[in-house]
């Protein structure tokens, strides 16, 4: 993924996640936290995916991780905030 799809991507999925988590729901100062914290696990779980020798570039499994990595940080996260 290129680093346009890294920041669109991954900030619309932790936004997404956090919106729907059954908690509480966040004030609008905290979807910016979430939304970087999307773009940070995208981004982290591309890396290593690709340096770990999983997949390449562009292929399928690397969105997949990068959702379903996002989805779990950010549902840890929800879980542990106060």
């Amino acid at each position: 993924m290129s680093i346009l799809a890294f920041l669109i991507f991954g900030s619309v999925l932790g936004v997404l996640s956090a919106y729907f988590y059954p908690k509480k729901r966040p004030r609008k100062v905290q979807f910016l936290w979430y939304a970087l914290l999307g773009v940070l696990i995208s981004a982290c779980s591309s890396f290593f995916g690709q340096t770990f020798g999983i997949f390449k570039s562009g292929q399928m499994l690397e969105w997949i991780s990068a959702i379903l990595t996002t989805i779990l940080a950010v549902a840890i996260v929800r879980a542990l905030a106060k």
